[in-house]
């Protein structure tokens, strides 16, 4: 069976929370995750940006990083990626056939069955150890203590990004439950870098940290200092050293500051065992690692997040698609937009909070272009069409996609008007290139 055909068939087994069929694939396997040093980050929001930052910082210092993402936006090779390259189809091949035997076996012996996210989880560990990276950052799936890549039992460090309400009827319906299951993938092993948080996500994070005996160290809004922001990107102040990023938006900067506190650490450890390092004098290796550090952050680019598609008119994409990222993309537009007309290209899906999501957005609304994504999660555009109408005096035209939707946005807009692509990830590996 070639590897698509694989893909449509374990797609048809959906999600299923819980280890047992992740680990019994690993032991099939030899543990390939055993062998590697693993940053492993979850949260709601923020997940990507964090770990786009930190990658490009790791890089920038000389390390070979293999990254896991989930989901993608520009092809299914982006989930596999080793220094932004994402991984060949002949290889790609040639693992889902190493794991798709692996995946028999275990079915043969024990009766369980991977989901698509398992055995997708499986297959990078194998990739990244096969390709000797030295470092597997590895983004969670949802939630955390119960999703299939908390199988790591010794990572270098965790992340807990930005929490919020998201799954809601999987995670519970408190912050407080949601950070617990997020919290979850703290380890005995390593400490947690801990981005900006409600106080009640704080504290259950910091309690989890404290019952595993492990450091938490908190990224707080004192620890840097806005120089400027744009719509363009930002610079700030952090540890007196100053930093320029290209994503937009005063939330990124938050990221960006998670990403240095996280190398931080990881530079420190590292040091403890590099030979190398230690033979070049300490305020050379300092040097070069807030080298490594500005650089790495001027030269993040992360698809998807207030991306900017064309500069007249202004057309940014950005996957909010929970309340949190659609209030944190209004202040962002308020901020910069205020008396612009801002048009938005929304496609949702029908699982997500989709109400509390236009109440953030159409105050600022002009006019409204909507979609159903192609994806069988999709919501109708007829439904959202009224949806919007119940929320806001807004003219909405309904599409058939994505891509009549940008179109017919382009065609309407002047050249001083904002449009925005949002609502979702899903639809943005339909969407075509913008001229």
């Amino acid at each position: 069976m070639n590897y698509i055909s694989l893909i449509v068939e374990l797609k048809k087994r959906g999600s299923i929370p819980g280890l047992d069929a992740i680990q019994g694939l690993l032991e099939e396997l030899g543990h390939p995750e055993d062998d590697l040093k693993i940053v492993h980050i979850a949260g709601t929001n923020g997940k990507g940006s964090v770990f786009a930052y930190l990658s490009s910082i790791l890089m920038a210092a000389g390390f070979k990083v293999g990254r896991y993402i989930s989901p993608t936006i520009s092809c299914y090779e982006e989930r596999f990626q080793i220094n932004g390259t994402y991984i060949a189809k002949d290889k790609l091949e040639r693992l889902y056939g190493v794991v798709e035997e692996a995946m028999r076996k275990e079915e043969a012996k024990i009766g369980l069955r991977p989901t698509l996210f398992e055995v997708e989880t499986a297959l990078s560990f194998l990739y990244f150890k096969e390709e000797k990276v030295d470092y597997a950052l590895v983004e969670v799936g949802m939630g955390g203590r119960l999703d299939a890549t908390n199988v790591i039992k010794h990572p270098e460090l965790t992340v807990i990004s930005s929490i919020s309400y998201d799954h809601k009827a999987i995670l519970g319906d408190t912050l407080e439950e949601i950070a617990c299951q997020k919290a979850g993938i703290i380890k005995e092993s390593a400490p947690v870098v801990l981005s900006e948080n409600p106080e009640e996500v704080c504290k259950v994070v910091k309690h989890e940290a404290a019952e595993k005996k492990v450091h938490c160290i908190e990224v707080k809004p004192q620890d840097y200092e806005i120089l400027a922001e744009t719509p363009y990107g930002s610079t700030f102040l952090w540890k007196e050293q100053r930093y320029e990023t290209k994503l937009p938006g005063n939330h990124q900067i938050s990221n960006a500051v998670t990403a240095l506190t996280a190398s931080e650490y990881l530079f420190e450890k590292d040091y403890e065992k590099n030979e190398a390092r230690k033979k070049i004098p300490k305020e050379l290796d300092t040097m070069n690692i807030k080298a490594a550090q500005q650089g790495g952050i001027i030269r993040t680019i992360w698809p998807g997040r207030l991306e900017v598609l064309k500069k007249e008119p202004l057309f940014y994409r950005d996957g909010a698609h929970n309340p949190d990222g659609a209030r944190k993309l209004a202040s962002f537009l308020q901020k910069h937009f205020t008396n612009k007309r801002i048009i938005y290209i929304m496609g949702v899906l029908k699982d997500k909070e989709y109400t509390k999501i236009l109440q953030y957005l159409m105050p600022m609304a002009k006019k409204v272009y909507v979609f159903r994504p192609n994806n069988e999660r999709g919501l109708s555009a007829e439904i959202l069409a009224n949806t919007i109408k119940e929320k806001a005096d807004v003219p909405v035209m309904i599409e058939p996609d994505v891509n009549t939707a940008v179109s017919k946005a382009l065609e309407a807009a002047q050249p001083e008007d904002i449009l925005v692509a949002c609502g979702s990830l899903s639809f943005m590996e339909e969407m075509e290139a913008i001229q």
